[in-house]
């Protein structure tokens, strides 16, 4: 577990590792999973979670706000077996949109949500906050290091 005062004293170089240890591997000792999911888990996660995270970097860059204190809320499944079910079913539903609605739906395998913006103002012939947006780009920029890095490690 890490305590909250890490993330508190992260330097801007340690954010690849502060993101790898949110996402970590995980591998299977004896029977026992570890912290962290399998590499063939992780990764869809991660590519689904990039994929949320740039529309909502899309669709504050047509937006002329100013938010102070939001943040990007990211949970994800650390479960291997609802991970890999929440993933199928996922699959399945986009291969399938007649799907009926009556079977009963794994959870989400993660969710993205922007957060915390309870002071956030319309700002009109401002632009974008441009603050915002660099703060995503960097969270991209973090999330694409992962994949890369668990890429190419496997």
């Amino acid at each position: 577990m890490t305590p909250k005062t890490y993330g508190r004293s992260i330097t801007k170089s340690q954010l690849p590792e502060g993101l790898a240890r949110f996402f970590p591997v995980g591998s299977s000792n004896a029977g026992e999973p570890s912290l962290g999911l399998p590499v063939r888990l992780l990764l869809p996660i991660l590519h689904g979670i990039r994929d949320d995270v740039a529309e909502i970097r899309e669709i504050l860059s047509t937006v002329e706000v100013r938010m102070v204190g939001a943040s990007v809320l990211i949970t994800y499944e650390g479960d291997w077996t609802r991970a890999k079910e929440a993933l199928q079913w996922i699959e399945e539903d986009e291969e399938d949109e007649d799907e009926s609605d009556d079977e009963e739906k794994p959870g989400p395998p993660y969710v993205v949500k922007l957060i915390d913006f309870a002071h956030t103002r319309i700002t009109l012939g401002k632009g974008p906050d441009e603050g915002v947006l660099f703060g995503l780009d960097t969270l991209l920029g973090l999330i694409d290091g992962r994949i890369e890095q668990l890429t190419l490690d496997n």
